[in-house]
């Protein structure tokens, strides 16, 4: 890898890094673009879109919505190097579509994302995908991250 790639690498994970102190920290509304659960789901099937689930583990007992992969805040607040390798393993023509419980977290997910060059979206709450009767399936006990 030549200088000025590995340069660029290195000063992205730096910013990456820098935001998600700051964003996670802050009480302030993400800056990104809402999407309707019943458009993420049209993305996702289309094949355009990855939804991602940021809450937490006691919080996905209760279900996810289907074809969600999972990455909870705390992972992303305690190792924001693999939340950026995460963000690098979803195709980069497909874009990320984050929820939690609220909103909340999923915009701050989501405006790292951003920062790190990809097309994210906030779906808002699981509560949300839920009402708009769109799938949900129980996780498994050891799903991991990611």
């Amino acid at each position: 890898m030549n200088q000025r790639v590995r340069f660029g690498r290195i000063w992205m994970l730096a910013m990456v890094v820098a935001f998600a102190a700051v964003l996670l920290a802050a009480g302030e509304g993400s800056k990104v673009e809402a999407i309707a659960p019943a458009e993420a789901a049209a993305q996702m099937k289309a094949g355009k879109a990855t939804l991602v689930d940021v809450r937490e583990r006691s919080e996905i007992e209760g279900g996810m919505a289907e074809g969600a992969r999972w990455y909870p805040t705390s992972s992303i607040k305690s190792d924001p190097n693999a939340y950026l390798t995460f963000l690098e393993s979803i195709p980069k023509d497909q874009a990320l579509v984050f929820y939690c419980a609220s909103g909340v977290r999923s915009g701050k997910a989501a405006e790292l994302a951003r920062e790190a060059g990809r097309n994210a979206a906030n779906l808002g709450g699981f509560k949300d995908w839920k009402a708009a009767g769109l799938p949900v399936v129980q996780p498994a006990k050891t799903l991991s991250p990611g």
